[in-house]
């Protein structure tokens, strides 16, 4: 059984038996993988203090001679990916990464590291915003502001556009149903996304959130019916 080395991001850790954890990691070069940590929840386990979520890691492991879930045999902890008041907003990426970056994929490691960078560089609640919508594109659930994600038309900043049902539509394909996103709102999240110190007031994040929220039902509901 071959052994690898990785940069990796924690994003789980599941109790298995009285003494170990089974962990879901997003790495750089192997994707998402999945680790059996054996003993990890002893006191005296070299994994216990390492196994932090939100910091920069390097794993050794070993492969399976059947099925997908490896062997941890080492790992070190470095950096910290956010500053500790924003731990908790952090977790809720960890959630969002996991849905996004299933078991399977190729990426997700770059994606969330880009999306803790965000929040880090942002007040909380924005940066929350940005770093999920940041990972929202990067997976292929959303498109940009720029284009109706229905006839793929270029729409100028300056226009208003509309959002249904997790999309955004631009006036003919919209129709006049959904709700208007006007060109004021539109540009200033777009300026956000790239330059931390745009203010954003609270309703520019209330329908921010909003449109995240949709996303994410739109796409369990099509899930639910495939």
């Amino acid at each position: 059984m071959a052994e690898q080395r990785d940069h990796a991001l924690l994003l789980r850790s599941i109790a298995y038996s009285d003494s170990s954890l089974i962990l879901h990691c997003l790495t750089q070069q192997h994707g998402r993988i999945s680790l059996m940590a054996r003993g990890a929840r002893r006191a005296n386990s070299p994994f216990r203090a390492a196994l932090m979520p939100l910091h920069a890691l390097q794993l050794r492991w070993k492969e399976p001679r059947t099925g997908t879930m490896g062997t941890l045999l080492e790992v070190q902890r470095f950096t910290t990916l956010l500053p500790e008041p924003m731990m908790l907003a952090g977790q809720t990426l960890l959630a969002t990464a996991s849905t996004l970056f299933p078991d399977g994929v190729s990426n997700g490691y770059a994606e969330l590291n880009q999306a803790c960078a965000l929040l880090s560089e942002r007040p909380e609640d924005a940066g929350l915003c940005a770093a999920t919508w940041a990972m929202l594109e990067q997976s292929g659930w959303t498109g940009d502001l720029n284009h109706c994600w229905h006839c793929v038309e270029p729409v100028d900043l300056n226009h208003d556009m509309y959002w249904r049902q997790g999309h955004l539509l631009c006036a003919n394909c919209a129709k006049a149903n959904g709700f208007k996103l006007h060109s004021g709102f539109r540009k200033t999240i777009a300026a956000f996304m790239l330059q931390p110190n745009v203010a954003l007031n609270h309703e520019h994040i209330t329908l921010w959130k909003l449109m995240i929220k949709d996303v994410f039902k739109t796409h369990q509901m099509r899930d639910s019916v495939e």
